[in-house]
């Protein structure tokens, strides 16, 4: 009956496909205008007047399931509009004339109120796809193309044919499905289920749409039961694209005498019945296997015959297309398919004395059966389940490259549905997916530019393990070593154009983890691009590319198909570029998750190194219709976190011939061109309400920056009165009474922009606690830093961490348990983690300044004055006041004007000095 189901699915006019070859067959196999059977319930043409291009009138699908199973289809489809008469004119329907018999009864068009018969007249063609037996299939199966003469707009089609024969593999069993909804407005469709009486046939109407419930009558007359479906009218039903496979999205009306998923299984376990091989090869085989130390090896040296010493070719005639050969056959000509080659598994495993079993599954499958009757016409592909060390294993072995170790082998069905053919089988059930996270695709990127408009250099180390691994490893083995040259180099020249590869690329095969690597350098020419006199570098996150996709419509009504689920990757680009770039964006690293997806993003831009990275997770196989708003906002928030460039204003290049010592004035001089070019803007009169609002606020900024605090101020207020009911212009003006000494007014913009909502990332509660410490409110500034330490992303909240560690000590209260166990287990990584474990034990201070060893230029002076003023607040803690003195000096003698702990070091520095040295270092609390 699975012909029968591709049949009724292949009903609607075909188009042409050059992958087609002509046949001959036996003249029984199709025969022309046989008379309709008797059991057959013939109905009249519907009438409809609707004006639509193409409208089905009739589509009837009528089974005998008795001793020869037999399956009538009628179509009749009025035609309204031109361009729909080609595909109307050709009709396809395929079989397999080995077990499956076509009557063509009929074809008629109605023309008016004439009709003419083109049954023997139309021009009938056998044709076999040739693409199959490049894939290393054959099937036997046929499609009957069949070309109609004569069709005019008006026209009605009315196509009448029966097709009778089952795959004896099945023993009579009668199983298969009518899909209901059609593609085009229907007047009228019918499905008739006639089978005896005695027969434990079951039925179903199954579809996950929100549409009426298809409800048949019953009628029993002369030993059969008669079930109809019927519907008058039924609306086209729309097909949404990437609809998950798990989601029923048109309905179908399914039967089968297979009353629980155990007879499925049972059937299955007949068919992979078989008696091992007693020639000498095979004995052979087995005895060397038998040899290897460890039931591991074993079980790898058995999957690694089966998949590399047998080829895929796929014969399947009659019974062969569900019956597996034997291991005998299977040896003796090196070949077979899924089944095949899974029955000699199981049989040379179970011979190794290793439990194991066939399973039935669906290719790309991970749910939906549980819905379904339990029949064996979902299923079109056979595995293993091999039970090793007290743990089952899912073996493909039609997977090519699978070697060492047997939990690193990439699982291609991870989350797939199944069926394990085995006695106790009850149900379906699923290939678990890994509890090991591990990352199938990570992509590392350095690119280096000495000078803007000269050539730049890119190293780039890619590593693959899993399936992506196993993949890589296929392809290249079968490729020349010049063939791989020219596919990493031309990779590369498609992003950057005349790029061309440095050297021999670097290639890695580790087998036993199955991780595969490539390492290559390129000389870029045109790594940075001028646009209106900025630069640009450009970067593609392939790694990440494929796994999630966005829909045509946001307003769906069925599940969107997550590509690539269980799905791992990483992606990491830096860049160095000329000496006179000095950025100043501290690290930052947003999370966009849902129920679907998790992403991490961290960036930062400190000197002249900018860094990006991503970490991407797929969660699910499918995006439910009502979350696919949500998902697609954080979807395109991901996009943009992630971006394609980094940007290199003017403002944050120096002048060619400026002293790399002398940062400061460099610094100025970016904020002295920031202060021209929105001077410029403002003065347009191009902007206005937030916009103008947060123009005012960038040049507060670079005022405050230079020392000019009333200009400063001016500019705060204005943005303020611009937008008084928004959160960043308060925060703006919080920020440039901080560093103008007014703390009280600081707290309070910045308890205003908390309270319209602007604390959610940490940095208002961050940037009040620390005017509140300057204040003297230690027990409130530790408070705020506490708040901020849980909010924001993961490198927003290791600064709020530094602040609250400081304040914790200085108020004698103990640091949180998960802040010192996050620093002791982070503190050899990015800063200022080093920073964190310092001041909370982790690391000496002499090993925290050692881990900014690697850093150069700009980004090290930047860093350096972080690391001095945190340890000049740990020295504050332990009482040891000169040593945080002369940390505190040597923090501001790096200039680093824009920083928060240059700004705090000088407020440091002159509160020490006001205290005198005798002054303890933890200042009582001020009343609150």
């Amino acid at each position: 009956m699975t012909g029968q189901v591709l049949a009724q699915q292949a009903a609607a006019p075909q188009g042409p496909d050059s992958k087609l070859k002509e046949v001959q067959l036996d003249k029984t196999a199709f025969t022309l205008a046989d008379p309709v059977p008797a059991w057959v319930d013939q109905l009249p043409l519907p009438q409809t007047t609707s004006p639509l291009p193409v409208v089905v009138r009739l589509a009837d699908t009528q089974y005998q399931l008795a001793r020869m199973q037999q399956m009538y289809v009628r179509r009749a489809t009025l035609i309204n509009d031109a361009g729909a008469l080609t595909a109307a004119g050709r009709f396809s329907i395929p079989f397999a004339p080995e077990y499956e018999r076509v009557q063509l009864h009929s074809i008629r068009i109605y023309r008016g109120a004439e009709q003419f018969d083109r049954t023997l007249t139309s021009n009938v063609r056998f044709l076999q796809r040739e693409q199959d037996l490049e894939r290393g299939v054959y099937s036997g199966r046929v499609t009957a193309s069949i070309l109609i003469d004569d069709v005019r707009v008006g026209d009605t089609i009315d196509i009448a044919y029966t097709m009778s024969g089952q795959n004896p593999v099945f023993a009579g069993k009668a199983f298969g499905l009518a899909p209901w909804d059609q593609g085009l407005p229907t007047a009228h469709r019918r499905v008739v289920l006639n089978y005896p009486i005695n027969r434990p046939i079951v039925w179903r109407a199954v579809g996950d749409r929100a549409l009426p419930h298809i409800t048949p009558t019953e009628a029993v007359r002369d030993g059969i039961r008669r079930v109809t479906f019927d519907e008058q009218p039924l609306p086209a039903m729309a097909m949404e694209n990437m609809t998950a496979p798990e989601f029923f999205g048109v309905r179908f009306v399914q039967f089968s005498e297979f009353s629980r998923w155990s007879d499925v299984a049972d059937w299955a376990s007949n068919l992979f019945a078989a008696t091992p091989p007693r020639d000498g090869e095979f004995r052979d085989l087995v005895k060397r296997i038998k040899a290897l130390p460890s039931a591991q090896a074993r079980v790898v040296a058995a999957l690694e015959f089966t998949q590399s010493q047998v080829r895929y070719f796929s014969v399947s005639l009659g019974e062969s297309s569900h019956r597996p050969a034997s291991p005998d056959e299977v040896l003796r000509r090196r070949y077979g398919d899924c089944k095949d080659k899974s029955l000699l598994l199981i049989t040379l495993l179970r011979e190794l004395g290793i439990e194991s079993r066939p399973v039935l599954l669906q290719l790309g499958r991970h749910g939906g059966l549980e819905k379904t009757l339990p029949s064996p016409q979902f299923f079109d592909h056979a595995i293993v389940e091999a039970m090793v060390d007290g743990k089952f294993y899912f073996l493909d072995p039609t997977r090519l490259a699978q070697h060492g170790k047997l939990d690193r082998m990439g699982q291609a069905h991870e989350g797939t549905q199944v069926l394990v053919v085995a006695p106790e089988t009850s149900a379906v059930s699923q290939v678990p997916v890994a509890a090991e996270d591990v990352v199938g695709d990570e992509l590392i990127e350095r690119a280096s530019l000495a000078h803007f408009g000269e050539e730049g250099q890119l190293e780039v180390k890619r590593v693959w393990h899993g399936v992506a691994a196993e993949a890589l490893r296929i392809s290249y083995e079968r490729m020349s070593r010049e063939e791989i040259i020219k596919v990493i180099a031309d990779g590369m020249e498609r992003r950057y154009p005349g790029a061309t590869i440095i050297g021999t690329p670097e290639l890695h095969d580790d087998t036993v983890n199955n991780e595969f690597s490539i390492a290559a350098s390129y000389k870029i020419p045109k790594l940075a691009n001028e646009v209106d006199g900025n630069w640009v570098v450009a970067f593609a996150a392939d790694s990440l590319q494929g796994a999630l996709t966005s829909s045509v419509s946001a307003n769906r009504v069925t599940p969107l198909r997550i590509l690539k689920f269980p799905f791992h990757a990483k992606y990491s680009f830096e860049v160095t570029f000329p000496e006179q770039v000095s950025g100043s964006i501290d690290p930052r690293a947003p999370t966009i998750s849902n129920k679907y997806f998790s992403a991490g993003i961290t960036e930062s831009f400190r000197g002249n190194v900018a860094r990006k990275a991503a970490d991407l997770k797929t969660l699910q196989t499918a995006v439910d219709p009502e979350d696919y708003p949500g998902y697609a906002e954080d979807l395109r928030a991901l996009n943009k976190a992630i971006g394609g460039a980094f940007f290199v204003s003017k403002a944050l290049v120096n002048a060619a011939g400026a002293a790399k010592s002398d940062l400061t004035h460099r610094l100025q001089d970016q904020r002295l061109e920031l202060i021209k070019k929105v001077t410029e803007t403002i003065g347009g009169g191009k902007i206005a309400g937030a916009d103008l609002a947060t123009a005012y606020c960038f040049r507060a900024t670079a005022q405050a920056d230079l020392g000019r605090t009333e200009e400063a101020t001016q500019d705060a207020n204005s943005a303020v009165r611009l937008a008084p009911n928004t959160s960043p212009p308060l925060s703006c003006r919080g920020d440039i009474y901080f560093r103008g000494g007014q703390f009280e007014k600081s707290q309070t913009d910045y308890s205003n922009a908390i309270a319209l909502g602007g604390g959610s990332d940490g940095l208002a509660y961050r940037a009040r606690g620390v005017a509140r410490l300057f204040a003297g409110r230690t027990e409130d500034a530790n408070a705020d830093f506490a708040k901020a330490s849980e909010l924001g992303d993961k490198e927003t909240r290791l600064f709020s961490q530094l602040w609250l560690v400081a304040t914790s000590g200085r108020l004698g209260k103990p640091i949180p348990a998960e802040i010192i166990k996050r620093a002791a287990s982070e503190a050899r990584g990015d800063w200022p983690r080093a920073a964190l474990a310092m001041m909370t034990g982790a690391l000496s201070p002499e090993e925290m300044f050692k881990s900014l060893d690697s850093k150069e230029g700009d980004e090290r002076a930047m860093a350096l004055t972080e690391a001095n003023f945190y340890l000049g607040q740990h020295y504050l803690v332990t009482g040891e006041i000169r040593k945080a003195q002369a940390a505190f000096e040597k923090a501001r003698e790096f200039g680093v004007i824009d920083y928060v702990e240059y700004i705090a070091a000088k407020l440091e520095l002159e509160r020490l000095a006001a205290q005198g040295e005798a002054t303890s270092a933890k200042p009582a609390p001020a009343a609150h």
